[in-house]
């Protein structure tokens, strides 16, 4: 097959060519090859600001339609509108102008609205947005500065000299005084006036109380003055005869008893005298400022050791645990003496399943010996001194008949309580290669019962486990009411 000529190549080119720019004059003229489905709506504008035919529509920022026409219509531009199939608008449907940049093409952006019913075929966006005219924003802005030279003008006049500075600048300082000076007021009289406040209302409350309390009190003391009154008026004449010689006779009385008053005021100004010179018992104490200060130290003597046994609080313990080894129970008392929040003392007696080994060594007919340990239960006691800091306690001495320390971390306002104790360095304990741990949790469901979990003596493979258990917990106030309860038996 012999090659295309020279001229039939020079005609393929010049052909794809002019396909290319006609494809390029229709898509840059935004002709339409194919007209696209839709549905027309309309929008009408004060003004357009450079919309053109052939304008895109946006929604979102997506391209959404497109201005078919652009027509004057009463005073107002009407867009014909052209929305790409798909795309539903609504009643509440809004339309602005917006360009892509401060230099940039306008486009016409579409807001589709969520308000039934939908926009049909014909319709029109109501809801629209006119742009802001540059030139009617100059011409406020205009205004605004004219008035604002106005305004500058007119503080110049009125600021300008010398003495009106001087007067602002003292109005100035003198607001600043008395700002302070009203602040300082506030400050120092704010506790005062709150306690008048407070006052008035106790006072207001209390007469609304009384008034209600004895309204029928005094609804009959009305009564009664209304018919003292009216024997009064009845009873008048005699009733003043019988003061008159009541009160001539008490003015006789006076007259007879002066002299026995006149030597009583003289005796008791006498002994005034002598109290006041020093003279007999009495004036002894009044005037010796050493015994005065002796009595004062008696009393603080006498009221130091009363207030400490105020203020120390008592607290019984019962508390009873299961240990998964060696799988027996173990019961305690503790009887704990607190003088102040932060110190305290605890008294124990312990029932130990765990006590001492006995190992005896028997020896058989055939040469042989046999050891045998027995452990028997152990009443054990405890001694401790606590300090407590905050949230945390620290305590030390006597642990279960051995010396021992623990620590204890409070939390949910003392209803939980994490323990740690370490006792028994001297390893008496049968089987124990190392110290007793003790590590666990208490927390108080109520007032008065606790539950306990936690790991027991955790040196010590032998013994090693978790224990759980309750107890109840006493104060000596909580005692005086249990036992201020109780029904007394009767003895006869």
């Amino acid at each position: 097959m012999k090659g295309l000529s020279t001229e039939l190549k020079v005609g393929f080119f010049a052909i794809i060519v002019i396909g290319i720019l006609a494809f390029m004059t229709f898509r840059v003229g935004g002709l339409e090859w194919i007209k696209k489905e839709g549905y027309i709506v309309y929008v009408y504008f004060k003004n357009i600001a450079g919309l053109d035919e052939k304008t895109k529509v946006k929604i979102a920022g997506v391209d959404a339609g497109v201005i078919k026409k652009i027509e004057l219509k009463d005073g107002r531009a009407r867009l014909t509108i052209r929305i790409n199939r798909g795309i539903q608008l609504f009643s509440d449907a809004s339309a602005s102008i917006k360009a892509t940049g401060l230099l940039g093409d306008k486009y016409l952006e579409i807001k589709t609205g969520s308000a039934q019913p939908a926009l049909k075929n014909g319709d029109t966006i109501e809801n629209v947005i006119e742009i802001v005219d540059l030139d009617d924003m100059v011409r406020n802005l205009s205004n605004v500065s004219a008035n604002i030279n106005t305004l500058a003008t007119s503080l110049n006049e009125a600021l300008g000299t010398e003495e009106a500075k001087r007067s602002l600048k003292e109005t100035v300082l003198n607001l600043r005084d008395i700002t302070a000076n009203l602040n300082q007021t506030i400050a120092v009289n704010d506790k005062k006036m709150r306690m008048v406040l407070d006052n008035i209302n106790n006072i207001t409350a209390s007469i609304n109380e009384l008034v209600d309390r004895n309204k029928e009190p005094f609804t009959t003391t009305l009564g009664n003055l209304k018919e003292f009154s009216g024997t009064l008026r009845s009873d008048g004449p005699d009733l003043i005869a019988n003061l008159n010689k009541a009160t001539r006779e008490l003015k006789a009385m006076v007259e007879e008893t002066r002299p026995s008053i006149k030597s009583a005021v003289e005796s008791i100004d006498d002994i005034a005298k002598q109290i006041n010179k020093g003279e007999g018992t009495i004036g002894m104490l009044v005037k010796d400022k050493r015994l005065y200060e002796a009595i004062s130290k008696a009393a603080e003597g006498v009221d130091k050791p009363l207030s400490a046994v105020e203020r120390l609080r008592t607290f019984l313990t019962f508390q009873a645990e299961y240990l998964t080894k060696p799988k027996d129970g173990k019961g305690y008392f503790y009887v704990t003496l607190q003088p102040r929040p932060d110190k305290y003392y605890i008294l124990g007696v312990v029932g130990d399943p765990v006590g001492r080994g006995t190992t005896t060594e028997t020896i058989t007919t055939l040469g042989g010996t046999t050891k045998e340990t027995k452990i028997e239960k152990e009443i054990e006691f405890t001694a401790q001194f606590a300090k407590r800091f905050g949230d945390t306690a620290l305590r030390i001495g006597l642990t279960e008949s051995t010396f021992g320390t623990g620590a204890d971390y409070f939390f949910h306002n003392d209803k939980g309580k994490i323990t740690a104790d370490v006792w028994d360095f001297s390893n008496d304990e049968e089987g124990s290669k190392n110290p007793h741990v003790k590590v666990g949790v208490d927390y108080f469901l109520f007032k008065n019962l606790f539950l306990s979990a936690g790991a027991d003596n955790i040196l010590n493979k032998k013994w090693r486990g978790g224990y759980a258990g309750v107890g109840l917990r006493f104060e000596d106030e909580d005692l005086k009411y249990l036992f201020g309860t109780v029904p007394r038996i009767p003895t006869r």
